[in-house]
């Protein structure tokens, strides 16, 4: 982080401890981008992660005469955020933080991630309607094959078909996805 922005945030987080309404707007300024790019690398759910950045500046607002205690501000801000967005997802799966999120996070814009979101949910909506064109038995192999992580052997066990019928039937249904997806 720059030093210009250090400054920025650190005078506007003192104006929101001493309960100036324009500091809580500046920190929210600030802040917003950053939380919104890492919200969203969490979890993929852009309302989700914009309520919770909207819930964490009232939160704040609440507390505020605490706020003259906090040593690392951003720190501080980022764990708050993640806190809130953990207990409104109420325990989702979160995606892993690996070096492509840290590139992501560093190098998109707000507008790469949004164009980023849609083309992701544009092709889990492919999907969707790629997945009716399944029979009821693939869709049931299908489903505990990519969805539980089941193996052959106990995919059989479950449904008395031979492990050589579930990967024939699985391999055509992949066909039949790849044909709707393209």
């Amino acid at each position: 982080m720059n030093q210009l922005r250090t400054s920025k945030i650190e005078k506007n987080w003192h104006l929101l401890a001493g309960g100036d309404r324009e500091g809580l707007y500046e920190c929210f300024d600030l802040f917003y981008d950053d939380l919104f790019r890492l919200g969203v690398a969490l979890y993929r759910d852009v309302d989700l992660v914009q309520g919770c950045i909207n819930e964490l500046f009232l939160e704040l607002w609440k507390i505020r005469e605490r706020l003259k205690e906090v040593q690392n501000i951003q720190q501080y801000v980022i764990t708050i955020f993640k806190r809130l967005l953990y207990k409104a997802s109420n325990g989702a799966k979160v995606v892993l933080f690996d070096e492509a999120v840290h590139m992501e996070l560093t190098q998109s814009s707000y507008e790469e991630m949004l164009i980023a979101l849609q083309t992701d949910e544009g092709l889990k909506a492919k999907l969707q309607v790629a997945m009716k064109q399944l029979s009821g038995r693939q869709m049931q192999l299908v489903q505990m094959r990519f969805y539980e992580g089941r193996g052959f052997k106990e995919m059989a066990e479950v449904t008395g078909l031979t492990e050589r019928t579930i990967y024939n039937t699985l391999h055509n249904a992949l066909q039949v996805l790849r044909k709707e997806m393209d």
